[in-house]
């Protein structure tokens, strides 16, 4: 029971974090630091429309992801449901895997400070989670 709680804990702190990070990338009204500086300055006024297109794709995928993660550990996960832990686990992993190589290959082509470390908190968490809620099931009947 101790296990299943703490994976609990586990994805509840990563869907929070996908909440904020969305509604932060969907209300920027200026470049991030990070990726200004991967744009030269004399070109950022005419990136901007595509910009904040791109972070209100990117912000509103991560708000869904993180609404759909809570709801998921809320309950599914939460009363113990087999599979919820792994199907939760992978769909989070496939949304860090691509963001670290996105911000990895943005890096090596630009030189901006982005980076994957992140991501791999992200998944470090993640992994943590679905192994928690997975010994969980060795431990106790269900």
């Amino acid at each position: 029971m101790i296990l299943r709680w703490i994976s609990v804990l586990l994805f509840t702190a990563v869907s929070v974090f996908l909440l904020w990070f969305g509604f932060t990338y969907m209300t920027v009204d200026t470049l991030l630091w990070f990726h200004a500086a991967a744009v030269p300055e004399e070109a950022q006024e005419a990136i901007r429309p595509l910009y904040f297109a791109l972070m209100n794709l990117v912000g509103g995928s991560s708000l869904g992801l993180g609404v759909l993660s809570l709801f998921v550990t809320a309950t599914s996960l939460r009363q113990g449901m087999r599979g919820a832990g792994s199907v939760l686990a992978i769909s989070l992993a496939a949304a860090f895997i691509i963001a670290a190589i996105t911000a990895e290959e943005l890096a090596a082509q630009t030189g901006s400070p982005t980076s994957w470390h992140i991501m791999g908190v992200l998944l470090l968490v993640t992994f943590n989670g679905w192994a928690a809620q997975a010994v969980s099931f060795g431990s106790t009947k269900h």
